[in-house]
């Protein structure tokens, strides 16, 4: 067998143990807050036969308009856990973000080692926030939309330019995150124009002709109207703009990362590593690159929710000037050592035949290992684990009369499993706004505002976490306790 041959084999087997790695790494237990509210609407418009555009979940809100940008992969997601419990979402999240990767790594460069590590690395940086929801079809709408600006600047396009109006208008159906396609065609539209003024003539051929560069405009602007085609018309636009506008305290994937959390650190190890590139590579970054890299870079500071997107942007960037890097480094004198110390081993290698069947068997056996794990991880007892399962069985057992008064934490969990007791509030900031975010943050803190909101809405029963301030005064203001354990109390009244 030649060289070049069992190099390529070896190549093979490098990436797919890598992809096998990102399976695993995905593989999560499916306890987001946020999934249990988009499991219930897709049950309620699969049952129904119609999309919900107005909010039946909550008694605060009951009846007014929401503004539903994820009916589509509600009904998706409704539709996959129906099939196969949290055994088939979990691994409906593995096997999309394998996906999404696997785009990502048809644009990048380099040794096949350096892009499994770089793939590895990306699929932690993204991990914190693969879950089983709407955002999923996001980051696989914009790692195909990447690679499709990828083959247009090669002159090789997947597909022709006014495909961006359908896959808009579709994307404006599975999820907001429409919004991180069009600013990443916009960064790479005014990039393109910075080549074009300031860029290095001698690289002109890898600048986009201005041709395509007025359709890459004129079709930008197309997309946004395309954004339009949905059943919340223009409001789905006002979405992105009016969530920031909400108090953030309780939404966690909208504060800046934390890295006092090591889960956060593979993020600043990636930019760390593209500054490293950047600087080795003796190639000056392209514009569209630099303005894609800071654009993103800048979101995830501010929000850890574009995490995922910062990874699936950075990575084909960062990967080409690493590529350099390490080129440059194997016709340096180190370099070169060690490429005489791998040729002098090369025959030590084992026949084709062996050397294939080892192979396979690496590779069955990181797939028994990983569809273990997601079954292990995925049984329905370890999702109890992270939910109020013995107070909910205790509500459901007993009818304790009365509106509820929930943790902001457990809404979207209980319009799901206690769909008979409407909540206060659940994961859609959009929809309660500040008013009733700020009304349970003052009820949660206690105090005399506490009591009046809650006889303001005629609350008789509340179940929270038994840390939050009110839980200690409940008594003096003729709250019974019904219910106590180490996650969660119930008071009624």
């Amino acid at each position: 067998m030649s060289e070049k041959a069992t190099s390529s084999q070896f190549d093979k087997l490098i990436l797919s143990i890598a992809l096998l790695l990102i399976f695993i790494i995905a593989t999560r237990t499916p306890v987001d807050a946020d999934m249990w509210w988009h499991l219930r609407s897709g049950e309620e418009m699969v049952m129904q036969g119609r999309i919900l555009l107005e909010d039946i979940f909550s008694y605060t809100r009951y009846g007014s308009p929401w503004v539903n940008a994820f009916w589509l992969s509600d009904i998706l997601t409704y539709l996959i856990f129906k099939m196969g419990g949290y055994f088939a979402l979990g691994g409906f999240v593995a096997l999309m973000t394998v996906a999404i990767f696997g785009i990502v790594l048809k644009q990048m460069q380099g040794p096949a080692f350096l892009r499994a590590l770089l793939l590895i690395l990306a699929a932690l940086t993204a991990a914190p926030i693969l879950t089983p929801r709407p955002q999923l079809f996001s980051f696989l709408l914009l790692a195909l939309l990447n690679y499709w600006l990828y083959s247009l600047k090669k002159g090789t396009p997947l597909f022709p330019i006014w495909w961006l109006i359908p896959l808009f208008a579709f994307w404006a159906n599975l999820h907001g995150g429409y919004i991180w396609g069009i600013l990443l065609l916009i960064a790479t539209f005014a990039g393109e124009v910075l080549n074009h003024w300031f860029g290095d003539q001698k690289e002109k051929t890898d600048f986009l002709p201005a041709r395509t560069l007025k359709k890459l405009f004129i079709f930008t602007i197309l997309a946004i109207f395309a954004v339009l085609l949905n059943p919340n018309g223009f409001e789905l636009w006002r979405l992105p703009f009016h969530t920031v506008d909400v108090s953030l305290a309780a939404i966690q994937e909208w504060h800046s990362p934390d890295f006092h959390q090591i889960s956060f650190h593979p993020m600043l190890w990636l930019l760390f590593l593209f500054i490293l590139g950047l600087g080795n590579s003796g190639k000056k970054i392209d514009f569209s690159d630099l303005l894609k890299v800071l654009g993103f870079a800048y979101m995830t500071f501010y929000s850890q929710r574009n995490i995922a997107p910062y990874a699936i942007v950075l990575l084909p960037v960062m990967s080409h000037h690493l590529a350099l890097t390490w080129k440059n480094w194997t016709v340096s004198p180190a370099g070169m050592r060690a490429q005489r110390l791998r040729a002098s081993s090369a025959s030590q290698e084992l026949p084709f035949k062996i050397t294939r069947m080892i192979n396979r068997l690496i590779i069955i056996l990181i797939v028994v290992v990983a569809l273990g794990n997601l079954y292990i991880l995925t049984r329905p007892a370890k999702i109890d684990e992270s939910y109020p399962h013995a107070a909910i069985r205790w509500i459901e057992e007993n009818q304790p009369p009365g509106r509820l008064f929930n943790s902001y934490n457990w809404g979207g969990y209980l319009t799901w499993t206690l769909s008979e007791y409407p909540v206060f509030i659940d994961g859609r900031a959009d929809l309660y706004g500040d008013e009733i975010i700020g009304q349970w943050w003052q009820v949660a803190g206690g105090g005399e505002a506490a009591q009046q909101i809650l006889d303001e809405w005629d609350i008789k029963l509340i179940l929270l976490e038994p840390s939050w301030p009110v839980i200690r005064e409940l008594s003096q203001y003729g709250w019974e306790l019904y219910y106590e354990d180490e996650l969660a109390v119930i008071y009624g009244k």
